[in-house]
């Protein structure tokens, strides 16, 4: 915004409000009186009042809402002189004025303008809890592993638990891991996760904020029980193409993007590992795996107000190799070992602002209408040895979300809907071995849902209710979720919230949860086998600002859940139907967020939880393996003001729950001629005896992350980093392995990251 157009705006008076029925429309373009060119970024503005826009890059402006008249307009931009002009309106009419300015000097006085922070923004106007925004450029400030990565950064926010260093996914307030709704600006991701769960798919460069609400989200949100994650791409402002090239140990990025005449912004990145040749340098031993990312954005502006955007992603990972690599076969000559997996979007919004009919028709100031049309897929392949056995798991979403917004006064409101069709493919063959399909299911279900969501905006009170509808085909269900928060201002800084409501889950996804690594996921959807789960929760908090840039919030929650489907560890293979058990539970516990923003050269935030998590199963009750009871995070970002930036992160954490080995039953081979059991010669097997299930937990586990980064500006900005991960290498713990041979018997630990460093290089234009 041009500073004469920004005094303009706040030299504006409060208008007298103004009848729907006795406003009209005033549009035109504004242009350079000499050369006859559009000036871009001029304000308008109507004399006395707050309304007022910035042309676009084309000239052209709208202004809705003028009082019936003849009101003044005033146009500014910097280096023109300023323009006033009168204009007639008539009610309900569109005007139409073109102002040419005369270029001319100005001479401004200094002015210091610092704009409200996300964060400040958000305590001010929204009664969620608990909401994180982080923006991408922390995303570099943070020590990596590998590289940047939005999942990595998700793990050390309050209230989110990471089972272990070998994973990005991530429980949210004792919740499962398939429990958090991912988004890519507003479209949603089943399996964000590259290199068995190691990595997040996001690619930074393309990332310009992310956002988690860890509960109490407004009821436009659903089809998840814990939180929702939004990534919202990186728009480029700038005119011409811009990029970035990424090189780091485990991937090389490209990045391009720009801004076409002003309403039109793009980018596009591209991704691939090389983990697979890096590998090779250390070892003879292989590694046949690679994966590989392509995402885009566009976004454009007509000169109506509305906006269109479409966003797409690709992403595959890829194990293709010979199975005499890894000394076993399941076919003659060796076979071959294929996995893959991987995710795809396509996704189309348009947002539009109505005029004054619909405006007056709606009974508002303001409103908008949104609608939203996308296509999600995942799918994964894991064939043994030439179709020996072969598992494939697809999930087709077709999904259209569609919403109204009005704005009146104080009061705000939201109603909309939202459909989805399911195409579910699961199944187990061995065709190698001329078999009918081990295990074949194809589901095509749809679900559907309303809501309205209403806020008002008083001096001291801040409300927000809603209600959600929903039903899912094939599982005789439907459900209503209400939802409330309501924000209490002791002071201007400092601020109480209570929330609470009902949220419901009809996709999880087939996985051990006692499994240290999540490989893949297999995703269902609910049927008359699979419950729809659902879960209350409460959260009561408060939170403190001092100055602009620094606050603390505390936050207490429970979570009751019902009818969690949980993976039947014990199921029949012939059986169908029999792939879930049903579970109670509950989860509750405290976060505290210390948090000073970027504004300041030490920025950065601690983050500590305390949380109990239980589920009642067939078996008794037991502590899920996210039941970390105490968990800190503080993570600090340095920059002087030179080149040098410095990061840092420390981690601390109980130790997480598991089942523990408490004996080992040799299972010894019978020999009818001698009627006795073999006990030479012959290989023995051993079967483990477990303890009861997640009874022992793993000792403290503690971790210090330390980076560095070069920037050298210029032309081509360049930005070399090196990380440092688990600094003074400390020995936490996997897993155990049990040796009962042994006299005694002897357990050893196996470890997360080793000291484990990271160099790479960003260059941009």
């Amino acid at each position: 915004m041009s500073w004469t157009a920004l005094l303009f705006l706040l030299a504006m008076g409060q208008p007298p409000a103004a009848r729907p029925d006795s406003i009209g429309e005033v549009r035109g373009r504004v242009i350079d009186a000499e050369s006859r060119a559009p000036v871009a970024a001029a304000a308008v503005v109507v004399r006395g009042t707050r309304i007022g826009t910035l042309t676009g890059d084309d000239g052209r402006y709208v202004l809705s809402g003028v009082p019936a008249g003849r009101p003044t307009l005033v146009v500014s931009r910097v280096g023109y002189t300023p323009a006033t002009r009168e204009v007639t309106v008539a009610t309900g009419e569109r005007t139409t004025l073109d102002v040419a300015l005369t270029a001319g000097g100005t001479q401004l006085t200094t002015v210091r303008v610092a704009a409200e922070a996300t964060e400040r923004e958000q305590f001010r106007l929204s009664a969620a809890p608990g909401v994180m925004t982080v923006r991408g450029e922390t995303l570099k400030r943070v020590p990596v592993i590998g590289e940047p990565d939005v999942l990595r950064v998700v793990q050390l926010l309050p209230g989110v638990v990471a089972t272990n260093d070998f994973t990005a996914g991530y429980n949210v307030r004792g919740g499962e891991s398939d429990q958090n709704l991912v988004l890519l600006d507003g479209f949603p991701i089943y399996n964000p996760f590259h290199l068995g769960g190691l990595f997040g798919t996001f690619i930074d460069e393309t990332v310009g904020e992310f956002e988690l609400m860890p509960g109490g989200f407004p009821a436009r949100y659903g089809t998840r029980l814990s939180s929702v994650l939004n990534v919202v791409p990186k728009a480029e402002a700038r005119s011409g193409v811009h990029g970035a090239v990424g090189v780091s140990l485990l991937a090389t990025t490209v990045s391009l993007g720009g801004t076409v005449r002003g309403s039109t912004s793009w980018n596009v990145a591209a991704r691939r590992t090389y983990a697979d040749r890096f590998v090779s340098v250390f070892t003879d031993n292989q590694l046949p795996y690679w994966f590989t990312d392509v995402q885009s954005h566009i976004r454009h502006r007509f000169s109506n107000g509305g906006t269109l955007s479409a966003t797409a992603y690709w992403g595959s990972d890829v194990i293709d190799a010979s199975l005499a690599l890894f000394g076993d076969s399941s076919s003659a000559g060796g076979g071959r070992l294929a996995f893959d997996w991987g995710n795809s979007l396509l996704g189309v919004a348009y947002a539009q602002p109505l005029g004054a009919r619909g405006t007056r028709w709606l009974g508002a100031d303001s409103a908008r209408i949104m609608q939203r049309l996308s296509s999600t897929g995942f799918g994964t392949t894991l064939d043994l040895g030439n179709g020996s056995l072969r598992f494939d798991n697809s999930l087709a979403d077709r999904r259209a979300w569609g919403e109204v917004a009005r704005w009146r006064g104080r009061h705000e409101t939201l109603a909309g809907y939202e459909w989805s069709s399911y195409q579910l493919g699961f199944s187990a063959t061995a065709s190698a071995a001329g078999s009918d399909a081990i295990l074949d299911v194809n589901n095509g279900p749809t679900a559907a849902s309303v809501y309205v969501d209403h806020t008002v905006r008083g001096s001291r009170v801040l409300a927000r209710v809603g209600l959600r509808g929903e039903t899912v085909t094939g599982t005789g269900w439907q459900g209503l979720s209400p939802r409330a928060s309501v924000k209490w201002f002791a002071s201007r800084d400092l601020a109480f919230t209570v929330s609470g409501g009902r949220t419901t889950q009809w996709t999880p996804a087939l996985r051990n949860e006692q499994a240290p690594v999540r490989v893949f996921d297999f995703w269902l959807v609910a049927n008359r086998s699979t419950p729809v789960a659902s879960a209350w929760q409460g959260i009561v908090g408060g939170e403190r600002w001092f100055g602009a840039s620094r606050f603390v919030r505390l936050e207490t929650w429970l979570k009751d859940y019902d009818r969690l489907p949980v993976s039947n560890l014990f199921n029949d293979p012939d059986v169908r139907g029999d792939e879930f058990v049903e579970t109670e539970g509950r989860s509750y516990g405290v976060d505290l967020l210390v948090r000073q923003l970027e504004s300041q050269k030490l920025s950065g935030w601690l983050a500590y939880s305390y949380g109990v998590s239980w589920r009642d199963g067939p078996e008794g009750r037991f502590a899920p393996v996210q039941d970390r009871r105490h968990n800190l995070n503080v993570v600090t970002s340095y920059r002087p003001g030179g080149r040098f930036g410095y990061g840092a992160r420390l981690g601390l954490g109980t130790g997480t729950p598991f089942t523990d080995v408490v004996g080992q039953l040799v299972r010894r081979r019978y020999d009818p001629l001698s009627n006795s059991f073999a006990t030479q010669n012959v290989p023995v097997s051993r079967e483990p005896i477990g303890g009861r299930r997640n009874g022992a937990r793993f000792p403290l586990v503690q971790r210090l992350d330390l980076s560095v980064t070069l920037t050298r500006p210029g032309k081509r900005t360049w930005a070399p980093y090196l990380s440092l991960v688990n600094a003074y290498n400390a020995r936490n713990v996997f897993t155990y392995i049990f040796d009962y041979t042994a006299n005694p018997p002897t357990r050893t630990a196996f470890t997360q990251f080793p000291l484990l460093p990271t160099v790479g290089v960003t260059v941009t234009w």
